[in-house]
């Protein structure tokens, strides 16, 4: 039996768990998301749809630029509730409450969604480790 192995893998299994729980604290969640826009107005335009898995961290959801109003993406993050997505390089993740979400086309890497303003604006952040 191969217990450096298991052990490596355990240790990283519990790693992805904690960096998850870390950018569903610092970022907008699929939740959240969801939250903020039954706010707003549903004909204001938003300009994010397209849910997907996010090919930073396939468990996490991306939304691609695009033209769409507050229901549009209403609409998406609520489908996306409970869905499985496969992630770029395989793997199936189920978005949740607490999944990050990314702006991002399929297939790139791109920004923290931080926060959607009233009049549609989003604001996004970087991811850390491509400060590196």
């Amino acid at each position: 039996m191969d217990t450096t192995g298991e052990s490596i893998n355990a240790y990283m299994e519990q790693m992805s768990k904690e960096w998850f729980a870390e950018r569903s604290r610092t970022q907008m969640t699929l939740g959240g998301l969801i939250d903020v826009l039954e706010s707003m107005d549903r004909n204001t335009p938003v300009n994010l749809g397209d849910p997907h898995s996010y090919r930073g961290y396939y468990s996490d959801l991306g939304l691609t630029p695009c033209d769409a109003t507050v229901q549009d993406l209403l609409n998406d993050c609520r489908s996306a509730m409970g869905r499985v997505f496969y992630g770029y390089k395989g793997g199936e993740f189920i978005m949740h409450q607490n999944t990050p979400v990314w702006v991002a086309s399929w297939g790139s890497t791109g920004r923290k969604l931080m926060a959607v303003n009233p009049n549609g604006d989003y604001i996004t952040a970087p991811d850390e480790r491509d400060e590196y």
